[in-house]
């Protein structure tokens, strides 16, 4: 056993993703491999049927309460294939015009399915109604609500609610006696009697619809995490847009704690740089790049710890007795505060301290984290599934994350998360891609959870790192990486 530290179960079950994260990301991560829209909602809507005839037969009299985005499309969908599929009488209500969809996928499925009305036309088995209000809305055996789905938006941290709208037919249909049915996230105040989902459980007792999403799109990180990170808040100041304390450097390397530095202050309000006073004149001399970066004294590393939202601790950090002494203080003073522990300062941190961290080993800085074992060292057929549980053992022991970096990242979370990092090339083998890395992780935490932060941010630093092999060959350095960073991250937010 290496960790002897109470563990913090709510901090652990905050790593976990919300089902409409879960959800973003899988769909994201299928189109970035190749999957279409479309093909995932005409796969859903087959679903869909199959499970609404399966339950409730051909004979019901159905009612499909859409929206004008993705689960409205599942339901334009689904009613399509209940018709084919001979369903009697189904009714499909459109909350919004069609003129409005701005879907491409969502508009598809509305033309197919007013092309099919026309066909239907002298058995009336479908009804298409657009432009509806809760009066437009009569009896049915059988609702299917299909409204917003993870669509639906908080404010200001409150919980989801919904427009007048909405809510007015959910009040409505829940007072009727035909059996209601949630299609993939349920609207709040929707009491429903049976649910269906697509890819994956959204709620407890779904029944699963497959809708042919790759394994690659959850097995391996891409564009759908970084879609889900939050994004800064409208009427926010600087110190509520992330705060990172960079703790580094030594007289022999001072690039590496501004390199972490540099990535950082491309994403969070403030950026605190300790160091030797050597680096700290550095930092403060830099006459472009590095103008967000406060540069910390001894004396005032207390205060501006206390700040700080994440710590970065390691980017060129020297082992010795005095950097041990200050790693043990912050890891003992700030148990709870998140943090990204780097090269060096991993064979510093006392094992027992370690929560609420993330860990960027590459595969011969194991050995800080399991001195006493010697599988690291060898090849991968013969060391690999040794590393891997040994690593999933001590992220459930110690609640946190590690990143073991190379040319396929492994990454491994607290609850037995588990994914694999593609992007990169072997032009990132220099030194200072691992801490821009650290910085990236570090700043995507201050407002993200570990697990997420540390996924979004290798698939970010690695795919930064194709951008500049397409641009310069293998010839690039680390801080070539860093504005291709702010590049991915737009690209990957407007997918």
């Amino acid at each position: 056993m290496w960790i002897t530290a109470k563990l913090d179960l709510k901090y652990i079950l905050s790593v976990m993703l919300t089902p409409q994260q879960k959800s973003i990301i899988s769909d994201t991560n299928a189109l970035y491999l190749g999957v279409s829209v479309s093909t995932l909602t005409e796969n859903a809507g087959k679903g869909i049927a199959k499970k609404i005839v399966e339950k409730y037969g051909k004979d019901k009299d159905i009612g499909i309460l859409c929206g004008l985005g993705g689960n409205g499309a599942d339901g334009l969908c689904s009613a399509r294939h209940m018709v084919e599929n001979g369903v009697k009488n189904v009714t499909v209500y459109l909350f919004g015009r069609s003129t409005d969809i701005k879907s491409k996928s969502t508009l598809q499925q509305w033309e197919k399915l007013k092309s099919l009305e026309k066909l239907q036309k002298d058995v009336r088995a479908l009804v298409v109604k657009q432009d509806c209000f809760a009066d437009s809305v009569e009896n049915h055996d059988v609702f299917l609500e299909c409204l917003v789905g993870m669509g639906i938006k908080s404010k200001d941290g409150n919980k989801p609610r919904l427009t007048k709208r909405f809510a007015d037919v959910i009040k409505k249909i829940v007072r009727m006696d035909g059996k209601k049915v949630a299609v993939d996230f349920p609207v709040p105040g929707y009491n429903w009697d049976y649910s269906i989902s697509m890819a994956y459980p959204k709620t407890s007792g779904a029944v699963v619809v497959d809708i042919g999403l790759p394994k690659e799109a959850d097995l391996y990180t891409g564009p759908g995490e970084v879609k889900v990170l939050e994004n800064p808040k409208k009427e926010t100041h600087k110190t509520q847009n992330g705060k990172v304390l960079i703790i580094g450097g030594s007289d022999t390397y001072h690039g590496a704690p501004i390199m972490a530095s540099m990535s950082a202050s491309k994403l969070v309000g403030m950026v605190y740089f300790y160091s030797t006073l050597e680096n700290r004149e550095l930092v403060s001399n830099l006459k472009k790049g590095l103008l967000e970066v406060i540069s910390v004294s001894d004396s005032e590393l207390e205060k501006y710890a206390d700040y700080a939202d994440v710590f970065v601790i390691g980017p060129g950090l020297e082992d010795n007795l005095v950097n041990r002494a200050l790693v043990r203080f912050l890891l003992e003073k700030y148990p709870e505060k998140k943090k990204v522990i780097d090269a060096g300062a991993i064979a510093m941190s006392p094992k027992s301290l370690l929560r609420n961290a993330i860990l960027t080993p590459h595969r011969g800085e194991l050995r800080y984290l399991f001195p006493d074992e010697n599988s690291f060292l060898r090849n991968a057929k013969t060391g690999g599934e040794a590393v891997e549980g040994k690593i999933r053992r001590f992220t459930k022991e110690s609640g946190s994350c590690v990143v073991l970096k190379g040319h396929v990242s492994l990454l491994f979370g607290p609850n037995g998360e588990f994914k694999m990092n593609k992007t990169g090339n072997p032009g990132m083998a220099k030194g200072g891609s691992g801490d821009v890395l650290s910085g990236l992780i570090g700043a995507l935490a201050t407002k993200n959870e570990p697990w997420l932060s540390m996924c979004a941010g290798a698939f970010i630093n690695g795919m930064a790192g194709d951008l500049c092999y397409k641009e310069f060959g293998y010839n690039f350095s680390a801080t070539d990486l860093i504005p291709k960073i702010q590049q991915v991250i737009k690209w990957a937010k407007e997918m």
